[in-house]
């Protein structure tokens, strides 16, 4: 039987590799902006995570949202948004780079349930990504 130190070194390597080759030098994906909030309104039926192009469905998503005016502005010849929604306390996005201009966008929420309605929408730069969760940017 190998000594408890010994054991600890390894396994100590071991997981450096395997993280090592999972970045396999892929730089940390961050959105341009986030529009982060809560509303007191219950949102009639249900909020999926979806991409967002154009100027009208944008206005259609906070609208149904509850909000009184756009949460932020957004060049949309330029940009587009990843909107997602939950009921729990928190809620924030996860990207990951999956190369050849494709992003996959998650997102991760609190599952305690709390009176309104948190989202957050993600601006992503249109000149670094043709597609988000395999949906093409135009």
């Amino acid at each position: 039987m190998a000594p408890f130190p010994s054991v600890l070194f390894g396994i100590g390597i071991f997981s450096s590799v395997v993280a090592l080759a999972d970045e396999s030098g892929k730089v940390d994906v961050q959105p341009l902006r986030e529009f982060l909030g809560t509303t007191t309104e219950e949102v009639v039926g249900p909020m999926p995570d979806k991409v967002i192009t154009d100027p009208a469905t944008f206005a259609k998503a906070w609208e149904k949202l509850g909000l009184k005016e756009s949460p932020g502005e957004v060049n949309f010849a330029h940009e587009a948004l990843f909107l997602a929604t939950t009921r729990g306390s928190r809620i924030s996005l996860r990207l990951k780079d999956e190369g050849k201009g494709k992003l996959r966008v998650l997102a991760m929420a609190t599952r305690d349930i709390r009176p309104g309605f948190r989202y957050v929408f993600g601006v992503f730069s249109k000149k670094d990504w043709q597609q988000i969760n395999e949906t093409p940017l135009p």
